[in-house]
């Protein structure tokens, strides 16, 4: 998916499934690189983070939500890390974040309808990126060396040797052969008599 249309979008959306400001959203670049580690290392994150919103005391990333570029990640205490990926796991109008990443309504830090409604957009994107992506690559194939497409192929060209090299269709002119009055004249002189 996009980079930047997903940073734009989770510029715009992202804090507002935020239920208090005790937390802040990051997105990159303005997330700290060692927090970036370590939310990474304690939610299994295998993709590059985009924003995060780290719910653990002093900032250590061990509990809160990521987002990267084909999933979200989340944990919180006492509980084992969920992740969705958008085009594989999360259906729209049949998903939501308490059944899949497990926030409740009631949940104190994210409110779960703005995270369904943002995550669904996320699948959104992802959707209509998947089907314009085969029209995309064919152009950046051929750029970079890929066989061009078959020309219609051109008629046989005639053997040099069938050919007289005029227009007409009667081989046995203008060529060194024998003609057929040249044959006749072969044929007379054959059978003249020698003794003359």
């Amino acid at each position: 998916m996009s980079r930047s249309r997903i940073k734009a979008l989770l510029l715009e959306r992202f804090p507002l499934c935020t239920k208090s400001g005790t937390f802040p959203v990051l997105t990159i670049p303005n997330i700290p690189e060692k927090q970036m580690k370590h939310m990474a290392k304690n939610l299994s994150v295998q993709e590059d983070i985009i924003s995060i919103c780290d719910t653990s005391l002093f900032g250590r990333g061990k509990n809160g939500i990521a987002f990267t570029e084909k999933a979200v990640y989340f944990k919180d205490s006492l509980s084992s890390v969920k992740k969705v990926y958008y085009s594989e796991d999360w259906q729209i109008g049949k998903d939501d974040a308490y059944a899949t990443l497990g926030i409740a309504p009631s949940h104190v830090f994210f409110d779960n309808f703005a995270l369904t409604d943002l995550i669904d957009e996320l699948v959104r994107i992802a959707a209509e990126e998947s089907e314009e992506e085969p029209e995309k690559e064919a152009p950046a194939e051929a750029e970079q060396g890929s066989p061009a497409p078959e020309a219609e192929p051109e008629p046989p060209a005639k053997p040099a040797d069938d050919s007289d090299g005029d227009e007409d269709d009667d081989d046995d002119d203008d060529d060194d052969s024998p003609g057929f009055l040249d044959l006749l004249g072969i044929a007379m002189d054959v059978t003249d008599d020698p003794s003359r």
